[in-house]
């Protein structure tokens, strides 16, 4: 009995390493192909012709031959029919057929289940973690800084702004900003000038262990972070960096952010972290190992 495929959902893809991983395994990969049937069916009945004086035998099965005789001739049907269908892969059963493909074969995918495990896995390596994905310390701060202009608003009985004349023809009016406006805007700007989001998995498998997954900004669609933040998820990708015990790792190290003091940074937090109004939950600034950094292939339950 053949082994049923496990259904996995993925929710982040990095689909050009998907489809390459999925080329090298298979021997070639395409997304489209089409399936053509074709049945037929015939019947025959031949019979001889009668009668005195008749044609040529060809044309005998087809007109009396005289009045005397009588002739019937082949009797022939034939019906056929045509199928074709169309299959189509998506992003995510390419994703489904190629994890299943890596399990089957075997030898492909490393398993840590603990610290001891990890100290094996090298940059390079494919892995497969498990535990709750989080949001750094500065993407949560750009949404609190969001959710506190929000506050702002509602405390000001949600009046709008008054808007200064544009000086340009066709520019957007502006007005005066609030101080977490101008915060969330620099802080967002910052993040949006790198190709890459780092989150930080605690991880489940292997224990005691913590993971910087790499999350590439063009695969990201819509609320896919929010989507992400607090999940347990399963994170198949390769191994970038290990981090020993007792080292020390920026989570958002590709971001302006990283370059300031980590004690200022620990200070401006946990001055976040005591707002009144807003509930903050943030990351540490600072990642301690054992960890490792993962460039996902995919992310998924």
């Amino acid at each position: 009995m053949t082994r049923p495929i496990k259904l996995i959902h993925p929710i982040y893809l990095d689909v050009p390493m998907l489809v390459s991983f999925a080329a090298a395994i298979e021997g070639g990969m395409s997304f489209g192909s089409e399936v053509t049937t074709s049945s037929s069916k015939s019947k025959s009945v031949e019979a001889e012709a009668s009668g005195s004086a008749g044609p040529s035998k060809l044309l005998s099965k087809f007109v009396s031959a005289s009045a005397e005789g009588s002739v019937s001739g082949d009797l022939a049907s034939k019906e056929s029919s045509v199928r074709k269908e169309a299959r189509e892969h998506t992003e995510a059963s390419v994703a489904i057929t190629l994890y299943d493909r890596l399990r089957r074969n075997g030898g492909y995918i490393v398993d840590p289940t603990d610290v001891e495990d990890l100290k094996t896995v090298s940059p390079g390596a494919l892995v497969e973690i498990g535990g709750t994905i989080e949001k750094n310390a500065i993407d949560s701060i750009i949404d609190i800084a969001a959710a506190a202009e929000i506050l702002v608003q509602l405390g000001s009985n949600a009046q709008p702004r008054p808007q200064q004349p544009s000086k340009k023809k066709g520019s957007a009016a502006t007005g005066p900003a609030s101080d977490m406006e101008r915060v969330r805007a620099c802080l967002d700007r910052d993040r949006q000038r790198t190709p890459f989001s780092n989150t930080i998995m605690r991880c489940s498998v292997p224990k005691g262990v913590s993971a910087i997954v790499t999350l590439r900004t063009e695969n990201l669609r819509d609320l896919t972070l929010s989507e992400l933040h607090k999940n347990a998820v399963r994170v198949l990708g390769k191994v970038t960096r290990t981090i020993d015990h007792g080292e020390e790792i920026c989570p958002f190290e590709n971001y302006g952010m990283s370059l300031i003091d980590p004690t200022i940074l620990s200070r401006i937090t946990s001055q976040i972290k005591a707002s009144e109004g807003i509930t903050a939950e943030l990351s540490e600034v600072r990642l301690t190992g054992p960890a490792i950094q993962i460039l996902p292939l995919m992310v998924f339950v």
